[in-house]
């Protein structure tokens, strides 16, 4: 049995809570900040409002996301069920009407017209007509229906006119109903009220209704890996779930997965099906695997994460992307990265439709950016003329010849273009030189080149070519590798095909509503000295690429196409703070905000200032300071001074790269990096690529567990030098002995000449009569929304603590500085204005956190309440393995005897912290932790403390499979 199924099945019974209306089955007794976050996500789904919601990290927040949007999607599914069972009873009963009235030429229910007191009979033998007013509570609508004989049907047909006038009476309308030249027509007032979904017995509320799915999105899969694995642990694992993911994290071909770009070869294999060795037999297996109702089969268990189900897909040989595409159809939650949900081209290319669907975003700090984002392009002019040249070899070979050669005229005139405007480029930094324009410009331009005139017939040509390749492609499959059908037409390659759709989008997004958004947008041409591998080890060229850039200063303009489409649109995370951008920057009202208050005791937490080093320097980090000596070897003696009175792990953080490699370049030059390294095993975040990362967290991660049980000669732990906005500072956890101090050095404003920085201000300048902040705020919101997301790697769940030191005098001298703080840390930050007293208050927090909270908790512990009796508990009990003490009585797992001595007390390694097991409340003082590490916990079990007595509640800690 997998740890996933085993963990799924020794499900502990949830606690119930009725919100809004909706039953809320929840895993564990709820922290007052997942009950206040639950009820703001039920109320946008039920009103059909827009939420922004901040819950710090390690307060649950994800749980609370999960259980309250899938109880309203169940609560709204049986609403829906009896909506839709009132329609079909209705219309049941309107067929059974119609076959006895079968003869009668009529539309209308002769219940209706009986109610209206008139003689049916009489007004066929006359042969008049009978018309029917419906007052809607609004606008008067008029039906007429024929009730002469068959041969009208032959007529020319009759004027009806709608009146918009509102209704108040039949006197007042029967002068104009009389207007008509109708002389054979009587009016019939019907008076029935406003048709409504809510109401489904309304007989004009015929629509039958869908049950919404709900969209989560995520910044990344590592998170979405987190993101199912809460959801395992409650009742509503058994959703039909759906991972979208791309084919580099989903093929398992073992002719392309090995390769470095999946998914390019993935389509190159589809392409060439009728060549040898091409198609793809995995594909073709995924309809089958890709079906809720034969997951089990392949042992898939509810809830499962992207790794389960791409090693099942694996197993099964069949394609673990094309089976996902396969189950969004019937899936109950989709799990994806955001930008899935925000960008039109993967939307069209994933098959996601978002039309009254929910749309969570979690994580979302950086919604704007990945909006913006979004909607930009950059295209390597090299790739340019790559499609234009394969736009002129399927032509020359007799595809479609005109339409190809018209389309490589249009990328010949883009290249062309780029090639006229690069005689006079601006350097921008030592590496870069561009030039750039607003959309009205560009299209000035292009207008010019009898582009914009042309450009709906190279759309038309685009449009024949897709379809035509994508027939073309079907029916290869079909063929498979004979040739006895005939030659096969060449087809444009997939690449080329993201060019075209990648320019056209440019085009679509400055021509929609007449040009309204052209200039959100600004063109830009770059040229820059790249860096490329040579042939032989070690070695490397470099070579100037020229680039069209296309780049978006409006989140709001594809924000805004999804906010005209989902039912709501849910914003969280835990670093949200400052707030006030959101709303303005993505154009989208959010009625429903929420700053909620973290889960711990504000003791577990000690925040700082730190305005001037142990040596008395001043530490500022603005950048004509931040470049000198003093500055860095200040920074030496505080960070070595920290890892002295801090134990395990601790996370420094830069505000740039060239920072943290100025800085560690003057260290090893000097004693500070030896003096660090005395202490503390010392790890730097690497910029290149996510293998050297992944070696570096794990050497780092291996260092903590190594010291977990006591120091290592004179080494106590590790530190990792990071960046913020880089790998470490986003999505990583860093619980317990992982972080126990987090240091932010500086402050991390963007880079003020970054071409896109300096235009993105100048944007926001000119249009703050559209509700923008100014540019110089949005500048500084981007900086402590990224230090409020490296800030909050510290704490991790209820019974973590650790200590947080901002290292800049601003905070001090600038109090707006520290009210941008998120709000758990802002109300904890203390000014110290010596080194001495920071010193001895740290030393005084240590000490008292070591005395309350063990030091080597495992993971995320859950406080539950249960009537479970303390026999229950497979362990041993309070002593060791072989001879228990009597009552009181307090169980732990087997194997973790060893964490408790004979004489009732916590062996930590640094301290001895002494058990109460005969508090008057007969439950554990919390919090209290069992020792180990993560490797250790293989199933799900409990740790009960307390007196032996029957329907007492108990505190329990709960340890899943991941340890947490």
């Amino acid at each position: 049995m997998s740890s996933q199924q085993s963990q799924a099945s020794e499900l502990p019974p949830p606690v119930t809570y009725t919100i809004g209306g909706v039953t809320v089955e929840f895993p564990t007794k709820a922290y007052p900040s997942q009950i206040a976050m639950m009820n703001k996500v039920i109320q946008g789904l039920k009103q059909k409002q827009n939420c922004l919601l901040e819950s710090p990290t390690g307060s649950g927040k994800s749980l609370a996301l999960l259980c309250a949007s899938l109880a309203w999607q169940r609560h709204e599914a049986a609403r829906i069920a009896k909506h839709n069972a009132a329609i079909d009873e209705r219309l049941l009963q309107q067929e059974l009407e119609q076959e006895k009235n079968e003869k009668k030429p009529t539309t209308i229910q002769e219940s209706e017209i009986r109610k209206s007191g008139v003689n049916m009979t009489d007004r066929l033998e006359k042969g008049k007509d009978v018309w029917v007013k419906g007052n809607g509570g609004g606008a008067t609508a008029q039906f007429v229906v024929d009730l002469t004989d068959d041969d009208d049907d032959f007529q020319p047909p009759k004027r009806v006119k709608q009146s918009s006038t509102p209704t108040k009476n039949s006197e007042e309308t029967e002068p104009a109903l009389m207007s008509f030249e109708q002389p054979n027509a009587m009016i019939i007032e019907l008076d029935k009220p406003n048709p409504s979904v809510e109401d489904p017995c309304c007989p004009l509320a015929d629509k039958r209704l869908v049950v919404p799915k709900i969209y989560f999105g995520t910044r990344t899969h590592k998170q979405i890996a987190q993101i199912t694995r809460e959801l395992r642990k409650t009742i509503y694992k058994q959703a039909r779930i759906a991972i979208l993911a791309s084919r580099d994290h989903t093929c398992v071909n073992p002719m392309v997965e090995r390769l470095p770009n999946k998914n390019e070869a993935c389509k190159e294999l589809l392409d060439n099906v009728h060549v040898e060795g091409g198609g793809c037999g995995w594909q073709l297996q995924a309809k089958k695997f890709g079906n809720y109702a034969n997951l089990p089969s392949y042992g898939v268990a509810p809830g499962y994460d992207l790794e389960a189900f791409v090693t099942a897909g694996r197993r099964a040989k069949a394609c673990p992307f094309y089976a996902t595409r396969n189950l969004i159809s019937s899936a109950d939650i989709i799990f994806c990265p955001y930008n899935y949900l925000v960008e039109t081209t993967i939307r069209k290319s994933m098959s996601i439709e978002l039309s009254g669907q929910v749309v969570i975003f979690d994580e979302a700090h950086n919604m704007e950016d990945c909006a913006r984002e979004a909607a930009s392009i950059k295209l390597n002019q090299d790739e340019i003329q790559l499609a234009m040249q394969d736009c002129e070899k399927v032509g020359v070979a007799g595809t479609e010849t005109y339409a190809h050669a018209e389309l490589a005229n249009f990328l010949s005139a883009i290249s062309t273009w780029m090639d006229s405007e690069s005689r006079n480029l601006a350097e921008l930094d030592f590496s870069t030189e561009g030039k750039h324009w607003n959309g009205t410009e560009f299209t000035a331009f292009m207008m010019n080149l009898g582009v914009m005139e042309k450009i709906n017939m190279y759309k038309e040509h685009f449009h024949l070519i897709s379809e035509q390749r994508a027939t073309e492609m079907d029916l290869q499959r079909d063929r498979g590798k004979t040739s006895r059908f005939g030659p096969l037409k060449p087809m444009i390659t997939s690449a080329t095909t993201y060019i075209l759709e990648a320019i056209f989008q440019i085009f679509e997004q400055f021509n929609r509503e007449n040009g309204k958004y052209r200039d959100d947008f600004r063109v830009a041409i770059l040229r820059s000295s790249v860096r490329k591998r040579g042939s032989r080890f070690g070695s490397s060229t470099s070579k100037l690429m020229m680039s069209l850039n296309i780049w978006c200063l409006n989140p709001a303009v594809p924000f805004g196409d999804l906010k005209s489409l989902v039912h709501c649109i849910i914003l969280t995370s835990g670093t949200l703070s400052p707030i006030q951008s959101f709303q303005s920057e993505l154009g989208t009202p959010f009625p429903i905000k929420l700053e909620a208050s973290h889960v711990i005791d504000r003791t577990q937490i000690w925040a700082s200032v730190i305005a001037a080093g142990p040596t008395n320097k001043n530490l500022n980090g603005s950048y004509q300071n931040a470049s000198t000596s003093v500055y860095h070897d200040e920074l030496g003696e505080l960070i070595a001074r920290i890892c002295r009175l801090i134990p395990h792990g601790v996370l420094c953080f830069f505000p740039s790269y060239r920072l943290l490699e100025t800085v560690t370049e003057r260290w090893r030059d000097t004693n500070s990096w030896n003096e660090i390294g005395k202490i503390k095993d010392i790890y730097v975040e690497p910029r290149t690529g996510n293998a050297d990362f992944q070696e570096t967290i794990s050497s780092f991660y291996a260092s903590i567990q190594d010291t977990n049980s006591g120091p290592r000669g004179f080494i106590t732990g590790a530190i990792f030098l990071a960046v913020c906005r880089g790998k470490v500072s986003e999505g990583l956890d860093f619980a317990d002995n992982n972080a126990r101090a987090v240091i932010c050095i500086g402050i991390p404003f963007p880079n003020y000449r970054d071409p896109q920085v300096i235009l993105k201000r100048e944007y926001n300048d000119r249009n703050r009569n559209r509700g923008l902040l100014p540019g110089g705020e949005w500048y500084e919101i981007q900086a402590f929304r990224a230090l409020n997301q490296a800030l909050g790697r510290c704490i991790r769940h209820r019974f973590d603590w650790g200590a947080i030191f901002l290292v800049d005098e601003r905070f001090q001298k600038s109090p707006k500085y520290v009210e941008s703080l998120s709000k758990w840390v802002r109300s904890s930050v203390q000014p110290y204005h010596s080194w001495l007293k920071t010193e001895n208050q740290l030393v005084e927090f240590r000490d008292h956190m070591l005395a309350t909270l063990p030091q080597q908790a495992v993971g995320q512990f859950r406080t539950e309440f249960t009537d479970t009796g303390v026999d229950s508990n497979p362990g041993a009990f309070f002593g060791n393995n072989e001879t228990p003490s009597s009552s009181p009585k307090f169980g732990f797992p087997p194997g973790y005897s060893d964490a408790f001595s004979s004489t009732g007390v916590i062996n930590t390694g640094m301290s001895r912290i002494p058990l109460d097991v005969n508090n008057s409340k007969n439950q554990m003082q919390s919090p209290y932790f069992v020792f180990g590490n993560t490797k250790t916990p293989t199933r799900l079990f409990s740790i009960f403390a307390g007196h032996k007595q029957k329907n007492t509640k108990k505190s329990a800690i709960v340890f899943d499979d991941e340890g947490s």
